[in-house]
């Protein structure tokens, strides 16, 4: 009998510096010193450590990879897609997973993304994330997606509506804020293990 790989979970997060703490000049600093670890900012706008597992950095792959493709079609001129994003609110920072913005070279955007996507890791509670997409529409972004890998589902919410949960075998409509956008859920996945 083969002996099981063993599995690597994360289930604590560790906070580096809460939101008052650290000014967006020494997160760059910070982020540039160790270019090994991966940081990224919670809810409350506070700096974190994390590693991404391998379904969480298939599947935002795949996600940036469909809304790309989808973007060089022309549909919203001027915007582009990308994965951790850093952008400064003012009062809130965040790197959503996926998104799509303005294009703006690389000045750090001051604009809340039109799509915000954030991957359930081990280490988010629904609690969390949903925390995050209130952030994300308090600041302007007009839809948000939040990806469940376990569950091959999709979270959607939109600026005044109930969030909508999508399964597997259904589609995501952009509606006004992705004018022509539709693809099935489990296209943001990598194929099903048997």
């Amino acid at each position: 009998m083969a002996a099981s790989t063993p599995r690597t979970t994360l289930a604590d997060v560790k906070v580096i510096a809460t939101f008052a703490d650290m000014t967006m000049d020494e997160y760059l600093a910070l982020a540039e010193r160790n270019p090994d670890s991966h940081f990224e900012f919670n809810a409350a706008g506070d700096v974190i450590e994390m590693s991404p597992m391998p379904d969480h950095a298939n599947t935002q792959t795949m996600t940036g990879t469909r809304l790309t493709l989808w973007l060089w079609t022309g549909a919203l001129p001027g915007y582009v897609a990308g994965s951790e994003l850093t952008v400064d609110l003012g009062d809130w920072r965040c790197q959503p997973d996926v998104s799509v913005h303005r294009s703006r070279g690389k000045v750090i955007p001051q604009e809340a993304p039109l799509l915000a996507v954030e991957i359930r890791s081990e280490s988010n509670t629904w609690r969390e994330l949903r925390a995050k997409a209130a952030r994300y529409l308090e600041h302007g972004t007009q839809m948000v997606w939040l990806v469940d890998t376990d569950a091959r589902s999709l979270e959607l919410h939109v600026r005044d509506a109930a969030p909508q949960t999508l399964r597997d075998d259904e589609a995501i409509d952009g509606g006004e804020v992705l004018p022509g956008f539709r693809l099935p859920v489990r296209d943001l996945f990598p194929p099903a293990e048997d």
